[in-house]
């Protein structure tokens, strides 16, 4: 049986943060990436 995979927002964010960190950025720098990327999301789905 296949494991079942989270695909909630926070768990999609969480996945996103982990990898920008393996390709050498600073945890805080990730998270204000995501956090960039999630505004300019909202702003433009806002439109």
């Amino acid at each position: 049986m296949k494991a079942q995979i989270d695909m909630s927002l926070w768990s999609i964010i969480e996945r996103l943060q982990r990898r920008l960190e393996r390709q050498g950025m600073s945890p805080s720098a990730a998270d204000r990436a995501v956090s960039m990327a999630i505004r300019q999301l909202a702003a433009s789905g806002s439109r």
